[in-house]
């Protein structure tokens, strides 16, 4: 399949419980090479409880000066918009995941399934308060949570079996949709989590400073057991690398090149809030419509640091990072929910048109 992805690309049905061939060891923390620049190592988790209307959000990495020191920024979706923002440092214990003195994250069963755990707190604010300035150390409240993810479909290897590898970003890149239980607390308030859950685990050498952006979902269908999964990813003269794309369902995973996503009118806002995932598999189009439910805003600066916020007086048109919690509709009716990341540098917007 061509990696860069075009309306005329075909699509490739794999079978079984591990399409993509991924070895289990991967989903474990990497030896940190000592010969690769710029080499880095980092995961994310985004959980979402529809009927309670809250949720998780966990990026960690390893610090590029010291590679055995992990970040990790950790946000709070509480109803009514409201967000708790942290960012904590820490070393990791052993190989199953990251780890500081607020977050432990455990790869309990490589392949399946993983339990997250966070004790501490966060800032107050939202995401209006978020698009002004670096978030995390204002007047904070206490949160926690407790939270079990177990696979709804197989790991995703970007690289390896869909043949991308120059990514600025990473050299490995895998992701994976999960039905999420467990408990999430916020001073006097507490939600018992039931829903849906996505990761991914990335490394590679990283320097941010040479992507102009780029539009990555997962999105995960609970009565069903769907999980859908894309990226369009772009150089800093606009010009697109690569379109992805692969549907998980009964029939196996089919892989395309033709995605396309609405853009980004306003970071401050997340506009446009009405959003389409369109594919086309095999049959046709598969194209997702929906809304976005939650949020936040964060900065990655170059070559490789990441801010709550939006950081824009340290880094000149630094890249802002969009992640919107939303709700999709399928051709057939089926209902998912999963997370939306939409990145841009300011001075590329208003450009709310399908990349």
């Amino acid at each position: 399949m061509n990696s860069t992805g075009t309306a005329n690309s075909p699509t490739q049905l794999l079978h079984g419980d591990n399409p993509f061939r991924v070895n289990p060891d991967a989903d474990l923390l990497h030896g940190v090479p000592i010969d690769v620049p710029g080499w880095s190592e980092t995961m994310f988790f985004h959980i979402w409880s529809p009927a309670q209307e809250v949720g998780v959000f966990i990026h960690c990495g390893r610090w590029p000066d010291d590679p055995d020191l992990w970040w990790a920024q950790v946000i709070a979706m509480l109803p009514d918009g409201r967000l708790l923002v942290d960012r904590s440092w820490g070393r990791a214990p052993d190989d199953r995941g990251p780890a500081t003195g607020n977050l432990r994250v455990t790869c309990v069963e490589p392949l399946r399934a993983w339990r997250l755990t966070f004790d501490g707190a966060g800032e107050k604010t939202d995401l209006g308060r978020m698009a002004t300035g670096a978030s995390g150390a204002g007047p904070a409240r206490a949160f926690a949570f407790d939270i079990d993810i177990e696979a709804a479909a197989p790991v995703w290897d970007m690289h390896g079996a869909l043949g991308i590898h120059d990514l600025s970003w990473a050299a490995l890149h895998h992701t994976q949709g999960f039905r999420a239980v467990g408990s999430l607390r916020a001073g006097a308030e507490s939600w018992d989590i039931q829903g849906v859950a996505a990761r991914d685990h990335s490394s590679g050498p990283r320097d941010v400073g040479r992507l102009g952006g780029l539009h990555f979902f997962v999105v995960v269908f609970p009565d069903t057991g769907r999980v859908a999964n894309g990226l369009v990813n772009w150089r800093v003269d606009g010009t697109v690398d690569h379109r992805v794309f692969t549907v998980f369902g009964p029939a196996g995973a089919e892989t395309g090149g033709d995605v396309h996503c609405t853009g980004l009118d306003d970071f401050r806002t997340h506009e446009p809030r009405q959003i389409s995932l369109r594919m086309t598999t095999e049959d046709g189009p598969f194209e997702l419509e929906g809304e976005r439910l939650h949020g936040y805003t964060l900065t990655f600066l170059a070559p490789n640091e990441n801010i709550n916020g939006v950081a824009r007086d340290t880094e000149h048109d630094a890249l802002v990072i969009t992640q919107s919690t939303v709700r999709v509709t399928a051709p057939d009716g089926d209902v998912g929910y999963g997370v939306f990341e939409r990145d841009y540098r300011p001075s590329q917007l208003p450009s709310p048109e399908e990349r």
